[in-house]
């Protein structure tokens, strides 16, 4: 569960920034996570009180998620297509030759104070 912890280095991130800011209170933080990460964005929202209970910044903070789509262009057709849903496979050609075009990050997006 990985989860945990690259969640864990979030908070820290977005802590430094409010502190860097003088913010005393953050209302909400995305993160853009991407469908081939592995990660699994129910598990950033069942830990999130978890990771930030004890830091008076993150009282009442809402944790929203944008999950981006693992795109990719197939290198044999040239057909763009969703990874995750096609299982690696292009679905025009059935090629697996691919360059990946999304769907590989996992960042802060936004911070609301």
């Amino acid at each position: 569960m990985h989860e945990i912890s690259v969640l864990t280095k979030a908070v820290e991130l977005v802590e430094s920034v409010a502190r860097d800011n003088g913010l005393d209170h953050v209302s909400f933080i995305t993160l853009e996570v991407g469908e081939l990460t592995g990660y699994v964005p129910l598990f950033f929202e069942k830990y999130f009180p978890v990771v930030t209970e004890d830091k008076p910044v993150f009282e009442g903070t809402e944790l929203r998620i944008q999950t981006v789509r693992g795109q990719a262009l197939c290198q044999e057709c040239q057909s763009l297509y969703n990874v995750m849903r096609n299982e690696g496979r292009c679905p025009k050609c059935g090629s697996r030759e691919k360059k990946i075009l999304g769907g590989q990050q996992f960042l802060v997006k936004e911070i609301g104070y």
